[in-house]
């Protein structure tokens, strides 16, 4: 049964009838009105040491709450969630930084070193994250990485990068990003994510190669927003990690430089008689047509929140996408009385690889 924390003021009057009681005791012939009089007189000396016990004993009962509090990981601050995800084998995702792949040209044969730095529109570094030796037709594309991790490394692709030290041999003194840019920059891992992903391992423990033992891996390194595992991909012994980057409200598929990222990193964790191949996601957008009442600009926007969060709260990739439970969404939306969904049809069946995601939204008139 619950427990709530008494405030001070119910710690005050508990003491004050406490003390009432034992002075009862020690003076059995005097009035309860004396009694109370000493006890309770806000000048008094007694009601002093009740307020100052009081206070005490309130102090004491929020420590006991919030060590309480700690002893679970779905209420612990983010220390001791560290701590919790630390038993688990869950770890803190640390900011990671953004790769791509990029053209370096100029003279044959010559060679770029690894560690050279390059300047990114938005002022950090990234750096070549092997060497490579140009070309007889004089260029060579050649992997970067952010210097730094975070959101700030991720750059559009067709970027110019100028070289922070010249480099002789190489003509322009920039490289030219491929269409792909740099991607996969993210912030430090919040909370949040990092809760969630504590209460998965303990609802799902690893077991050495299972399903949820790649999506672990995966998200304990990158910052992704949706992961599937595939048994039997191309046959007996191989394994599909379908990845999705970005947000679950907003997701992507990742770049051929974080695939294969990603595919070294399940390099050195599958069970060696697992061929693992991790594969980009197939957006598949999903168009809804519906009728609201009341057609008002407020309702069909709040409908549009609604199933924009009813999206990335259940589609995965390659699951069955359920009608009526968009439908569901869709009726608690603010302002929403009454819905009439023509599209989709019925439930949504994703090829293995697809990911469910809101499509085109066509308004019919309220019949």
């Amino acid at each position: 049964m619950p427990a709530p924390l008494p405030t001070p003021e119910e710690l005050t009057r508990r003491a004050e009838a406490r003390l009432e009681t034992s002075l009862k005791r020690i003076r059995p012939d005097a009035s309860p009105a004396a009694i109370a009089r000493a006890v309770r007189s806000e000048k008094g000396l007694l009601a002093a040491i009740v307020r100052a016990q009081a206070t005490g004993l309130y102090g004491a009962h929020l420590h006991l709450s919030w060590n309480v509090q700690q002893l679970m990981p779905d209420t612990a601050e983010a220390e001791f969630l560290i701590r919790h995800a630390s038993i688990w084998g869950v770890f803190r995702r640390p900011a990671t930084k953004a790769v791509g792949l990029a053209l370096f040209t100029g003279v044959a044969t010559t060679a770029v070193p690894a560690g050279l730095d390059l300047r990114l529109p938005g002022g950090g570094l990234a750096l070549t994250s092997a060497g490579g030796v140009l070309n007889g037709a004089g260029d060579a594309t050649i992997a970067l990485e952010a210097a730094e991790g975070g959101v700030l490394g991720n750059t559009a692709g067709g970027a110019s990068l100028p070289i922070v030290t010249v480099q002789a041999g190489l003509d322009p003194q920039a490289a030219l990003l491929d269409a792909n840019g740099m991607a996969g920059g993210a912030e430090e891992e919040t909370d949040e994510s990092l809760l969630a992903r504590v209460l998965a391992e303990i609802r799902e423990p690893g077991h050495g190669g299972a399903k949820h033992d790649y999506r672990l891996w995966i998200q304990n390194s990158f910052a992704v927003a949706k992961v599937a595992t595939v048994p039997l991909w191309v046959g007996p012994g191989s394994v599909g990690v379908v990845v999705a980057m970005g947000t679950a409200v907003a997701p992507t598929p990742p770049i051929p430089a974080e695939l294969d990222a990603m595919a070294a990193h399940l390099d050195v964790l599958r069970p060696v008689t697992a061929e693992v191949y991790v594969r980009p996601v197939v957006l598949l957008p999903v168009p809804m047509q519906l009728a609201v009442v009341p057609d008002t600009l407020p309702v069909r926007a709040a409908v549009q929140g609604a199933s924009a969060a009813h999206f990335a709260a259940e589609a995965e990739i390659g699951e069955r996408f359920a009608r009526s439970r968009l439908s569901e969404a869709i009726s608690a939306a603010s302002g929403e009385y009454r819905h009439y969904l023509v599209l989709p049809a019925g439930d949504v069946v994703p090829n293995r690889d697809a990911l469910p995601v809101p499509g085109l939204t066509t308004w019919d008139p309220p019949p």
